[in-house]
Protein backbone atom coordinates (compact mmCIF):
# COMPACT_ATOMS: atom_id res chain seq x y z
CA UNK A 1 0.00 0.00 0.00
CA UNK A 2 1.54 3.33 -0.96
CA UNK A 3 0.86 6.92 -2.14
CA UNK A 4 3.04 9.90 -3.25
CA UNK A 5 3.10 13.64 -2.49
CA UNK A 6 4.39 16.52 -4.62
CA UNK A 7 3.71 20.13 -3.84
CA UNK A 8 4.27 22.97 -6.33
CA UNK A 9 3.99 26.66 -5.61
CA UNK A 10 2.50 29.19 -8.02
CA UNK A 11 6.01 29.89 -9.19
CA UNK A 12 5.89 26.41 -10.77
CA UNK A 13 8.86 25.16 -8.80
CA UNK A 14 8.31 21.87 -6.96
CA UNK A 15 7.59 22.05 -3.26
CA UNK A 16 8.72 18.98 -1.37
CA UNK A 17 6.09 18.39 1.31
CA UNK A 18 7.81 15.28 2.62
CA UNK A 19 11.05 17.09 3.34
CA UNK A 20 9.26 19.92 5.14
CA UNK A 21 7.55 17.30 7.29
CA UNK A 22 10.94 15.60 7.79
CA UNK A 23 9.80 12.15 6.66
CA UNK A 24 13.25 11.21 5.26
CA UNK A 25 14.71 11.52 8.77
CA UNK A 26 12.40 8.69 9.88
CA UNK A 27 10.90 10.23 13.03
CA UNK A 28 9.13 8.05 15.58
CA UNK A 29 6.35 6.03 13.98
CA UNK A 30 7.75 6.33 10.44
CA UNK A 31 9.41 3.43 8.61
CA UNK A 32 11.01 3.29 5.18
CA UNK A 33 9.56 0.45 3.09
CA UNK A 34 9.47 -0.65 -0.58
CA UNK A 35 7.24 1.59 -2.70
CA UNK A 36 4.82 1.15 -5.58
CA UNK A 37 7.33 -0.18 -8.11
CA UNK A 38 10.05 -2.38 -6.68
CA UNK A 39 11.65 -2.87 -10.11
CA UNK A 40 12.22 -0.16 -12.72
CA UNK A 41 14.19 0.08 -15.94
CA UNK A 42 16.39 2.68 -14.31
CA UNK A 43 17.34 0.07 -11.72
CA UNK A 44 16.29 2.31 -8.84
CA UNK A 45 13.25 0.90 -7.02
CA UNK A 46 10.66 3.11 -5.37
CA UNK A 47 10.57 3.52 -1.63
CA UNK A 48 7.86 4.69 0.70
CA UNK A 49 7.29 5.58 4.34
CA UNK A 50 4.98 3.60 6.56
CA UNK A 51 3.20 5.73 9.13
CA UNK A 52 2.01 4.09 12.35
CA UNK A 53 -0.22 5.38 15.14
CA UNK A 54 2.85 6.57 17.03
CA UNK A 55 3.61 9.11 14.33
CA UNK A 56 2.62 12.74 14.81
CA UNK A 57 3.30 14.48 11.52
CA UNK A 58 2.60 18.19 11.36
CA UNK A 59 4.24 21.50 10.57
CA UNK A 60 3.34 25.19 10.62
CA UNK A 61 1.51 25.87 7.38
CA UNK A 62 3.83 28.84 6.80
CA UNK A 63 6.64 26.34 6.23
CA UNK A 64 4.69 24.89 3.31
CA UNK A 65 3.19 28.11 1.97
CA UNK A 66 5.26 31.09 3.08
CA UNK A 67 3.08 33.67 1.31
CA UNK A 68 -0.46 32.41 0.85
CA UNK A 69 -2.27 29.21 0.06
CA UNK A 70 -3.05 29.12 -3.68
CA UNK A 71 -6.63 29.84 -4.68
CA UNK A 72 -6.60 27.17 -7.40
CA UNK A 73 -4.66 24.00 -6.74
CA UNK A 74 -4.47 20.25 -7.18
CA UNK A 75 -3.74 17.35 -4.86
CA UNK A 76 -2.54 14.12 -6.44
CA UNK A 77 -1.92 10.83 -4.77
CA UNK A 78 -1.29 7.20 -5.54
CA UNK A 79 -2.72 5.32 -2.59
CA UNK A 80 -3.57 1.87 -1.37
CA UNK A 81 -5.54 2.38 1.81
CA UNK A 82 -6.60 -0.29 4.25
CA UNK A 83 -10.07 -1.57 3.39
CA UNK A 84 -12.73 0.12 5.48
CA UNK A 85 -10.55 3.06 6.47
CA UNK A 86 -12.29 6.43 6.87
CA UNK A 87 -9.75 9.14 7.69
CA UNK A 88 -8.21 12.35 6.42
CA UNK A 89 -5.04 12.20 4.38
CA UNK A 90 -4.22 15.91 4.67
CA UNK A 91 -5.70 18.60 6.94
CA UNK A 92 -4.96 22.32 7.18
CA UNK A 93 -6.02 24.31 10.25
CA UNK A 94 -6.24 28.06 10.81
CA UNK A 95 -4.72 29.96 13.72
CA UNK A 96 -7.76 29.21 15.90
CA UNK A 97 -7.56 25.48 15.24
CA UNK A 98 -10.49 25.31 12.81
CA UNK A 99 -10.02 22.87 9.94
CA UNK A 100 -10.00 24.76 6.64
CA UNK A 101 -9.11 21.97 4.23
CA UNK A 102 -9.30 18.21 4.40
CA UNK A 103 -8.89 15.42 1.89
CA UNK A 104 -10.69 12.32 3.11
CA UNK A 105 -10.08 8.76 2.03
CA UNK A 106 -12.75 6.12 2.48
CA UNK A 107 -16.22 5.30 1.17
CA UNK A 108 -18.12 8.29 -0.30
CA UNK A 109 -15.39 10.69 0.85
CA UNK A 110 -15.90 14.40 1.38
CA UNK A 111 -13.62 17.28 0.50
CA UNK A 112 -13.60 19.74 3.37
CA UNK A 113 -12.96 23.39 2.53
CA UNK A 114 -13.77 26.53 4.54
CA UNK A 115 -12.54 29.97 3.49
CA UNK A 116 -12.31 33.24 5.45
CA UNK A 117 -16.08 33.74 5.15
CA UNK A 118 -16.79 30.21 6.41
CA UNK A 119 -17.89 29.12 2.96
CA UNK A 120 -19.03 26.63 1.96
CA UNK A 121 -21.23 25.50 4.84
CA UNK A 122 -20.57 21.92 6.07
CA UNK A 123 -23.73 20.66 4.37
CA UNK A 124 -22.35 21.95 1.07
CA UNK A 125 -18.97 20.20 1.24
CA UNK A 126 -18.46 18.16 -1.96
CA UNK A 127 -19.44 14.53 -1.36
CA UNK A 128 -18.31 11.88 -3.83
CA UNK A 129 -21.07 9.31 -3.42
CA UNK A 130 -20.38 5.80 -4.66
CA UNK A 131 -16.60 6.31 -4.67
CA UNK A 132 -14.49 4.10 -2.42
CA UNK A 133 -10.93 5.28 -1.92
CA UNK A 134 -10.18 2.73 0.79
CA UNK A 135 -10.84 -0.73 -0.59
CA UNK A 136 -7.39 -2.26 -0.23
CA UNK A 137 -6.55 -1.57 -3.89
CA UNK A 138 -4.18 0.87 -5.56
CA UNK A 139 -5.83 4.07 -6.81
CA UNK A 140 -4.50 7.09 -8.65
CA UNK A 141 -6.35 10.06 -7.22
CA UNK A 142 -6.25 13.68 -8.35
CA UNK A 143 -8.31 16.47 -6.81
CA UNK A 144 -8.36 19.69 -8.84
CA UNK A 145 -9.89 22.88 -7.40
CA UNK A 146 -10.59 25.60 -9.94
CA UNK A 147 -12.75 28.61 -9.08
CA UNK A 148 -16.02 27.19 -7.71
CA UNK A 149 -15.62 23.67 -8.98
CA UNK A 150 -13.75 20.63 -7.76
CA UNK A 151 -12.93 17.64 -9.95
CA UNK A 152 -11.96 14.18 -8.77
CA UNK A 153 -9.99 12.16 -11.30
CA UNK A 154 -9.86 8.53 -10.26
CA UNK A 155 -7.42 6.10 -11.86
CA UNK A 156 -6.83 8.53 -14.74
CA UNK A 157 -10.21 7.80 -16.33
CA UNK A 158 -13.17 8.56 -14.07
CA UNK A 159 -13.87 12.30 -13.84
CA UNK A 160 -16.38 13.58 -11.28
CA UNK A 161 -16.99 17.33 -10.98
CA UNK A 162 -18.82 18.91 -8.05
CA UNK A 163 -19.66 22.48 -7.09
CA UNK A 164 -17.49 24.11 -4.43
CA UNK A 165 -19.57 27.16 -3.37
CA UNK A 166 -16.74 29.16 -1.82
CA UNK A 167 -16.28 32.94 -1.80
CA UNK A 168 -15.26 34.87 -4.92
CA UNK A 169 -11.81 35.61 -3.48
CA UNK A 170 -11.27 32.73 -1.07
CA UNK A 171 -8.43 32.84 1.44
CA UNK A 172 -7.10 30.09 3.67
CA UNK A 173 -5.21 31.13 6.80
CA UNK A 174 -1.59 29.99 6.77
CA UNK A 175 -0.90 30.92 10.40
CA UNK A 176 -2.04 27.55 11.69
CA UNK A 177 -0.70 24.03 11.17
CA UNK A 178 -0.87 21.30 8.56
CA UNK A 179 -1.46 17.76 9.78
CA UNK A 180 -0.60 14.73 7.69
CA UNK A 181 -2.35 11.37 7.96
CA UNK A 182 -5.01 12.32 10.53
CA UNK A 183 -7.01 15.16 12.02
CA UNK A 184 -6.26 16.82 15.34
CA UNK A 185 -9.05 15.05 17.24
CA UNK A 186 -9.23 11.82 15.26
CA UNK A 187 -8.38 8.55 16.94
CA UNK A 188 -7.81 6.82 13.61
CA UNK A 189 -4.69 7.52 11.59
CA UNK A 190 -3.48 6.13 8.32
CA UNK A 191 -1.88 2.74 8.39
CA UNK A 192 -1.38 2.38 4.66
CA UNK A 193 1.54 3.01 2.37
CA UNK A 194 1.04 6.11 0.31
CA UNK A 195 2.50 9.16 -1.31
CA UNK A 196 0.79 12.46 -1.84
CA UNK A 197 1.33 15.30 -4.32
CA UNK A 198 -0.01 18.73 -3.49
CA UNK A 199 0.17 21.26 -6.31
CA UNK A 200 -1.02 24.81 -6.54
CA UNK A 201 -2.80 24.68 -9.87
CA UNK A 202 -1.49 26.67 -12.81
CA UNK A 203 -4.52 26.57 -15.03
CA UNK A 204 -5.16 27.51 -18.62
CA UNK A 205 -8.83 27.61 -19.48
CA UNK A 206 -8.41 27.55 -23.22
CA UNK A 207 -5.85 24.79 -23.56
CA UNK A 208 -4.65 21.57 -22.04
CA UNK A 209 -1.31 20.46 -20.73
CA UNK A 210 0.04 17.11 -19.67
CA UNK A 211 1.49 16.79 -16.20
CA UNK A 212 4.18 14.13 -16.11
CA UNK A 213 4.67 12.42 -12.79
CA UNK A 214 6.61 9.21 -12.24
CA UNK A 215 5.88 6.54 -14.82
CA UNK A 216 2.89 5.15 -12.95
CA UNK A 217 1.06 8.50 -12.89
CA UNK A 218 0.27 10.55 -15.98
CA UNK A 219 -2.74 12.86 -15.95
CA UNK A 220 -3.93 15.55 -18.35
CA UNK A 221 -5.37 18.72 -16.84
CA UNK A 222 -7.12 21.74 -18.26
CA UNK A 223 -5.07 24.79 -17.30
CA UNK A 224 -5.77 28.73 -17.06
CA UNK A 225 -2.88 31.16 -17.05
CA UNK A 226 -0.37 32.17 -19.70
CA UNK A 227 0.49 30.06 -22.68
CA UNK A 228 4.15 29.87 -21.78
CA UNK A 229 3.30 27.77 -18.71
CA UNK A 230 2.03 24.98 -20.95
CA UNK A 231 5.53 24.40 -22.25
CA UNK A 232 6.94 24.48 -18.73
CA UNK A 233 4.57 21.73 -17.64
CA UNK A 234 5.13 19.72 -20.81
CA UNK A 235 8.86 19.84 -20.18
CA UNK A 236 8.53 18.31 -16.73
CA UNK A 237 9.70 14.72 -16.82
CA UNK A 238 10.17 11.92 -14.35
CA UNK A 239 13.76 12.95 -13.64
CA UNK A 240 12.53 16.35 -12.48
CA UNK A 241 10.59 14.70 -9.68
CA UNK A 242 13.23 12.21 -8.62
CA UNK A 243 14.04 14.07 -5.40
CA UNK A 244 10.51 13.60 -4.09
CA UNK A 245 10.09 10.62 -1.84
CA UNK A 246 7.19 8.26 -1.63
CA UNK A 247 5.13 8.16 1.48
CA UNK A 248 3.81 4.96 2.91
CA UNK A 249 1.40 4.84 5.82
Amino acid sequence: CSSIVYCHLMSIYPFDVLRVLQLPSLPEGVQKVPGFCTSRRSGTPDHAYRITKKAQISAPTKQLFSRRFPENFSIMTLVKAKAGLQAFLLSIYNEQGVQQLGLELGRSPIFLYEDQNRKPAPEDYPLFKGVNLADGKWHRIAISVQKKNITLILDCKNHITKTLPRSNNPVLDTKGITVFGARLLDEEVFQVCYTLYCLPLISIQWGSATVWLPTFFKISFVFSRKKKFIQVWNNLRVSKFSFFGELSL
